[in-house]
């Protein structure tokens, strides 16, 4: 017999969720602890943790991050207007369940199970508790293709989008010059000059990780990564002690990327390492020079993945100007459970549409591919 409980705090949970996850997951209990330690989520966010967890004879044998959310902020799969439409309907779309990791738009599990089997029992739970607790909607966000949760997800009928994503791939290559080789003449020069801008004005760039970083770089990265925001007239989701936690809970995890010129450091990017695959989450500078951007965002982690046999280097969603940096797009998936039956149907037809339109969007990205003989 399976009980379920949910949560109010990553803090409370029973020690065996951290066996359940293991270590080979993007997602990690440190992870979220952080967040919530730093408050970077909880009240007054908008993100209320809400963590489910799945027990059998008092075993611990399912877990799910989850979420109420009061707003759609850092989720990168957008929903806006489907919140004005189901409240022109006169119901409430605020809170609703989010499956997910906060400001996180990477592909990963969610559902962490002893057997496969429990998936959809978790799934039918929440749709009950959904619909219950009178809440619009539950969205599971940015699953891989290999998620064993997707065929339950569609066989209970939620409704399937589609977001770009943008993935470099290693094809064991020798140095960063051999990966330039396999760009059209117009398109290699273009790095080319992108990173002789920087080498005139003698910007010298390090790699850092696990016991070679410190507090101090730490304070840098988070000055950069706030100017970022305070750039855009906002400030910034994530609190500075999110990142003080997380790179010393997790430093094999944290590549950090610095730029610096004969002054000192001017620039920073933050990025995750897990198993074979890197990904590239924050970025920033205190000044505006050409081409830093492109250097420490994509750049630096290509040439990173190369010499340290990475094979997989995401840089995130949005962005076609990655694209000709050699990043191809690709297709990551989320599923959506509404439970008003007259918007479910409007949102499968919007998502229909939708699905169409990116087909075709992907098709002609694919097309203007910088490789040669694409």
């Amino acid at each position: 017999m399976y009980s379920f409980e949910i949560y109010n705090s990553f803090f409370n949970l029973p020690n065996s969720v951290l066996n359940l996850i293991g270590e080979e997951e993007f997602i990690s209990l440190d992870f979220l602890l952080s967040m919530e330690k730093s408050n970077s989520i909880g009240l007054n966010t908008g993100w209320i943790a809400k963590p489910l967890v799945v027990s059998e004879n008092e075993k611990v044998v399912g877990f799910v991050p989850m979420f109420f959310k009061y707003h759609s902020y850092g989720e990168y799969v957008f929903d806006w207007s489907w919140a004005e439409a189901h409240e022109s309907l006169g119901e409430p779309y605020f809170p609703k369940i989010f499956i997910g990791l906060p400001f996180t738009p990477v592909n990963s599990r969610k559902f962490f199970v002893c057997s496969e089997d429990l998936i959809e029992k978790i799934i039918i739970y929440l749709e009950s508790f959904a619909k219950e607790n009178k809440l619009s909607s539950i969205h599971y966000v940015f699953s891989g293709d290999l998620d064993d949760a997707n065929k339950y997800l569609e066989l209970r009928g939620w409704s399937k989008r589609k977001t770009i994503q943008y993935l470099w791939t290693n094809k064991n290559y020798n140095d960063f010059d051999a990966f330039l080789t396999t760009f059209k003449n117009e398109k290699r020069k273009k790095i080319k000059q992108d990173r002789k801008k920087l080498s005139i004005k003698n910007i010298q760039f390090e790699s850092l990780t696990g016991d070679q970083l410190n507090e101090d770089q730490i304070k840098f990265f988070y000055k950069c990564y706030e100017q970022t925001y305070l750039n855009h007239g906002s400030f910034p989701y994530i609190k500075k002690d999110f990142f003080s936690e997380y790179f010393f809970k997790k430093p094999e995890r944290v590549v950090l990327f610095i730029g610096s010129d004969h002054n000192g450091p001017i620039g920073c990017s933050f990025c995750i390492k897990v198993g074979n695959s890197l990904y590239g989450r924050y970025w920033g500078s205190l000044e505006y020079i050409p081409s830093l951007h492109f250097e420490l965002s994509y750049y630096q982690g290509i040439e990173y993945c190369i010499n340290n046999n990475i094979e997989k280097f995401y840089a995130g969603i949005q962005g076609e100007h990655k694209l000709a940096r050699g990043f191809e797009p690709i297709f990551s998936h989320s599923y959506h459970f509404l439970t008003n039956t007259q918007f479910k149907r409007a949102i499968e037809d919007f998502a229909n549409r939708e699905d169409a339109l990116n087909n075709k969007y992907i098709d002609e990205l694919k097309e203007r591919a910088p490789f040669k003989g694409s």
